[in-house]
């Protein structure tokens, strides 16, 4: 899910010298953010036949798509690569896999209120993803 709606928008980076993408010009010691999700969504190595079925929560789980070489380890960056690699990339994993572990422990289920299909949520994408409009859940 990190793929698909990451937690970060994307690494800041400032341009050393003036580059030209797409027909834009990016100044010398601009700051720009490339976008992790846009970086996945446009990704030609793991796209399905362009129909953006790779992105989708439900048709776009092909855990199998990473066993391949041409998709390791570079292809997936939810925590940043190389030296720039996020510091705090353990704790994180932690946190989350602590949480998921209480969370299963003590929520025999859950269900989002008044959301018939997932694909009708819309997400403000920003430093943090998160729902526009909120998601209300029910925990059992």
């Amino acid at each position: 899910i990190m793929r698909i709606l990451p937690v970060a928008g994307g690494p800041v980076r400032q341009v050393k010298s003036t580059l030209t993408v797409e027909d834009m010009q990016i100044p010398k010691n601009w700051w720009v953010m490339p976008s992790i999700y846009v970086t996945h969504e446009n990704d030609p190595v793991t796209k399905i036949d362009g129909d953006n079925s790779h992105m989708d929560l439900v048709e776009g789980f092909k855990p199998q798509r990473w066993l391949d070489e041409k998709t390791r380890p570079k292809e997936y960056m939810p925590w940043g690569a190389s030296y720039r690699f996020c510091a705090g990339h353990i704790l994180a994993m932690a946190e989350m896999k602590t949480f998921l572990a209480v969370f299963c422990r003590e929520v025999k289920g859950f269900d989002l209120v008044n959301v018939d299909n997932h694909d009708k949520i819309k997400w403000k994408f920003s430093a943090i993803c998160t729902p526009k409009d909120g998601v209300l859940i029910s925990i059992k």
